[in-house]
């Protein structure tokens, strides 16, 4: 098959910058293990043409115990879209988006590319900006006969008025998650006890974001179903945090979780879950791979949490270990999403 040049985009300016270096840092591997030429190019330090010799944009990756702080990103995004307008100087097949969050997961990206006329691996723009939307994305996924938590949108204003304990009160009930409505990595969240930490909890969940969810909490296991298009239906995976919430630390921190692939749970209930994946996956018009996160409650029903339209691509990720499951290594994951994703640019 015909080896192609990839543009990598790796970092970016969200708070999942890290998380982004790291999976990226293993993607360019992978595709040239499979032959390709990857040039890595960092869209919050665009300072000149996208390279093989990418020590400089990788040295010293690694994921801290809390998300990196990000300033004043418009400047560097600015001459990043300049760049991407001179690729007749540099010219590659398409965009691998190793990116996580903010501008690079929620379809402005995409849009910017489709404007420019250039193939990107995954979603298209109106699916990216929707499955990052949690709660829009989930009325839709509902409407598709899928499982979802009860819960409140909240708008930033509401803290000012006074009736968010209220609203809260009179519709949920405790215990809660309080989180940023389009955030991912578990950035901003809390789970809440007591009325007395509300507002704390949706203070912090605003600092990262304009408008936030409160959901009834949901009592029981974290799963998570992987779709890889073009690949045999993935094994359900099941996340066991060796203490206390899935969250930034247990998530990217060596040995502070458990992952059980395929998740031990009963036949009809893997089963229902992957079905409940591939009606969203449907419903929210998502591409060539994705990955979406339950919540299973003791009597064996499953709620969505959310869809990942770019999820972890490390090595030892969630969707690679799905993959290695069913014979996918990592070297041909990486493959297969860049030919499905130029495929239906082609198509």
């Amino acid at each position: 098959m015909k080896k192609l040049v990839v543009l990598l985009l790796a970092g970016g300016d969200s708070p999942e910058r890290d998380v982004s270096l790291t999976s990226s840092r293993g993607i360019a591997k992978a595709l040239r293990d499979a032959g390709h030429r990857v040039l890595v190019a960092d869209p919050a330090q665009p300072r000149g043409t996208p390279t093989e010799y990418d020590e400089a944009i990788f040295h010293g990756t690694q994921i801290g115990t809390e998300p990196p702080r990000i300033g004043d990103v418009r400047d560097a995004r600015a001459a990043f879209v300049r760049l991407l307008s001179a690729r007749s100087d540099w010219d590659f097949d398409i965009v691998f988006n190793g990116l996580h969050g903010g501008a690079g997961e929620n379809g402005s990206l995409q849009a910017v590319l489709d404007y420019l006329g250039i193939p990107y691996t995954g979603s298209g723009a109106a699916a990216s900006a929707l499955a990052m939307d949690k709660q829009r994305s989930k009325i839709i996924a509902a409407s598709a006969g899928v499982p979802v938590p009860h819960g409140l949108h909240v708008e930033r204003s509401a803290l000012g008025v006074g009736t968010l304990e209220q609203q809260v009160r009179e519709s949920m009930g405790l215990p809660l998650v309080v989180k940023p409505n389009a955030q991912g990595s578990s950035v901003g969240l809390s789970i809440v006890h007591s009325y007395e930490e509300l507002d704390a909890a949706a203070r912090k969940a605003f600092e990262v974001d304009d408008s936030i969810l409160i959901e009834r909490y949901i009592e029981g296991r974290e799963i998570t179903q992987a779709i890889v298009e073009g690949a045999p239906d993935l094994p359900l995976l099941e996340i066991k945090p060796k203490s206390g919430l899935y969250d930034y630390q247990h998530k990217y921190q060596a040995g502070s979780s458990e992952y059980l692939c395929p998740a031990p749970v009963d036949e009809k209930i893997a089963h229902a879950v992957l079905q409940s994946t591939k009606r969203a996956f449907a419903a929210l018009g998502l591409s060539v791979y994705s990955r979406l996160d339950f919540r299973l409650d003791p009597n064996g029903k499953h709620y969505l949490l959310e869809a990942n339209t770019l999820p972890g691509m490390t090595a030892t990720s969630l969707v690679p270990k799905a993959a290695a499951t069913v014979g996918i290594s990592y070297a041909e994951l990486c493959d297969r999403i860049v030919r499905e994703s130029l495929a239906r640019f082609r198509s």
